[in-house]
């Protein structure tokens, strides 16, 4: 996911693509029967960016793609990878080696069928330094992923071969454990490459301009607007499983806007802000959900200001993040000690949460006396009576909250201006990415439990590394942990937790909050399985009870 939120992006605070945890609504009795209607009526805090898997950065683009399209495997309620189009997955090779076979006789949306030869072509473009993806590190275990999308070796090296139409081979230069899970990913699914190649630079642009392989198809988006809808897609190989006729989307970026529809029957979910949670309290539908995601600012180090790692720890430490969770989020978050979440990995050999072993004295602590001393000290340093910076953010109502708290915080504490800079999603995605910003509030979800997920954007060479931190030993230890140490759990364990103190000691950013998410959902509502780390929702065998 990017920064901005998937696969694994920039998350962003609100929204209902945002909501995590194990926890699935399903029918409870046999005799239960579906209502006449099959229809939903759901919201995002913004419109999709893209349905190309080569260019997606978002949750919401993420989230789409995996209603209306299907890779090898999809994650279950516990983020386990259950087959999709996998039939029967063989692996050999001391981990090296996974030949897997696919279903015969799926199709895509234009009639044509989906074979292996689509998960080569789509891989192989995706890491064409051409396509420009954000995404290329997620093919690092791939034999010569990273050689393609450096431009030093053709994408048809890649480890990944179809052997017969139905049937994929690939060859890992480096085994993992959570290999199936990565492959779960949108960035791995396939695509039609004669669509690709009809529409261009277009394809995915737009629901006209894109083909489908999944449960829905999507209808009435045209790239820009803020209304879609997604509709039972009858070439679907399971469609007979498929309960919903459609699933109606709106944009939609303030949280009491979404409440008063959610309230009058018009959204068949919300996610609740703090006030809003405090409220439906005793509500027997509202629903406290692990989201997944952490919640932290990122730093432009090509900016002197920000570079100074003294003033990002004076920063760090000038937060009160119990404060910032119990009374401006008031959704059940909880504070971040480092850049991990509770729950994706123990040690191995005393059984501790790694969040626990990952710790760094007063690198995520609320100390205001020392954060005002090494305030000074960075002024010092950098030459200055004082310093003024711009906090860029989402413009959604939660967002800009939280952003206001920590401009509050900074000024008090610190005596440090900070000016907040509310965007649209699109523009802020934008600014970020060109290196047009100093301080960055934003979140990252998960796709699957370990913490690589969030460690590896801060590789140096990590394309969603936008605040372009950059440490020899950080990398050294990601590298040990993905490469000699892969299949050595104690060894690997304690790589990563070297980078996580790395992290945290240079304060390559300041980790703010474990999030979670305060929901409603219509009891009607059955048959939806919220994912545990990445928040996505799977709709396939959603109905509407009576």
């Amino acid at each position: 996911m990017s920064l901005l939120d998937h696969k694994k992006a920039l998350a962003v605070c609100g929204g209902i693509i945002l909501i995590g945890g194990i926890f699935a609504v399903t029918a409870h009795s046999k005799s239960t029967k579906t209502a006449t209607a099959q229809h939903l009526n759901l919201y995002e805090t913004a419109t999709i960016a893209s349905l190309d898997t080569a260019k997606i950065t978002d949750s919401v683009s993420s989230n789409t793609l995996s209603q209306v399209g299907e890779g090898l495997y999809r994650l279950d309620a516990n983020s386990q990878a259950e087959n999709a189009l996998a039939t029967k997955t063989t692996v050999t090779n001391d981990g090296h080696t996974y030949t897997i076979k696919l279903k015969p006789n799926t199709k895509w949306s234009n009639g044509q069928p989906v074979t292996a030869q689509d998960f080569v072509y789509s891989w192989e473009r995706t890491l064409n330094p051409k396509s420009k993806s954000e995404f290329t590190y997620q093919f690092a275990n791939i034999k010569n992923a990273t050689a393609i999308a450096a431009g030093k070796k053709a994408p048809s090296t890649l480890g990944v071969k179809a052997v017969g139409k139905y049937q994929l081979k690939i060859t890992l230069s480096k085994p993992a454990s959570y290999f199936k899970r990565m492959l779960a990913s949108t960035t791995y699914y396939p695509l039609n490459k004669a669509a690709v190649e009809k529409y261009g630079n277009q394809y995915g642009s737009s629901a006209k301009t894109t083909v489908y392989n999944g449960p829905f198809v999507l209808k009435n988006w045209t790239g820009t607007n803020d209304n879609w809808k997604l509709v039972k897609n009858p070439a679907y190989s399971a469609a007979k499983t498929v309960k919903l006729s459609s699933i109606n989307y709106q944009v939609i970026k303030a949280t009491s806007t979404a409440y008063n529809l959610y309230q009058s029957k018009k959204l068949d979910t919300v996610t609740l802000n703090g006030e809003e949670t405090t409220q439906n309290k005793n509500n027997q539908d509202l629903k406290s959900l692990a989201a997944g995601r952490i919640g932290f600012m990122q730093y432009n180090e090509k900016n002197r200001l920000t570079a100074n790692a003294t003033l990002r720890r004076a920063i760090s430490l000038a937060i009160n993040r119990q404060q910032l969770t119990s009374k401006v989020l008031k959704d059940g978050s909880k504070p971040a000690k480092t850049f991990a979440i509770h729950n994706m990995l123990k040690n191995p050999k005393t059984g501790a949460d790694f969040t626990t072993d990952a710790q760094v004295a007063n690198t995520a602590d609320y100390n205001p006396t020392l954060a005002k001393q090494l305030y000074q000290k960075a002024l010092k340093q950098l030459g200055k009576h004082h310093v003024t910076l711009t906090l860029t953010c989402q413009d959604d109502d939660t967002t800009k909250n939280l952003a206001e708290f920590i401009q509050s915080a900074l000024t008090s504490k610190l005596g440090l201006k900070v000016t907040v800079q509310a965007l649209p999603f699109q523009t802020m995605l934008g600014n970020i990415s060109k290196g047009n910003f100093e301080m960055n509030l934003t979140g990252w979800s998960m796709d699957y439990a370990d913490p690589i997920q969030s460690l590896q954007i801060l590789t140096s060479t990590n394309n969603s590394n936008m605040g372009h931190y950059n440490s020899r030993t950080y990398d050294q230890a990601i590298q040990h942990a993905e490469g000699t140490d892969a299949l050595n759990k104690s060894a690997r364990y304690q790589d990563l937790i070297k980078a996580a103190k790395t992290a945290m000691t240079d304060q390559a950013v300041t980790p703010l909050y474990e999030a979670h998410t305060s929901t409603l959902v219509n009891p009607k509502v059955k048959g939806v399985i919220y994912n545990k780390f990445n928040g996505s929702a799977d709709y396939r065998q959603a109905y509407v009870a009576d």
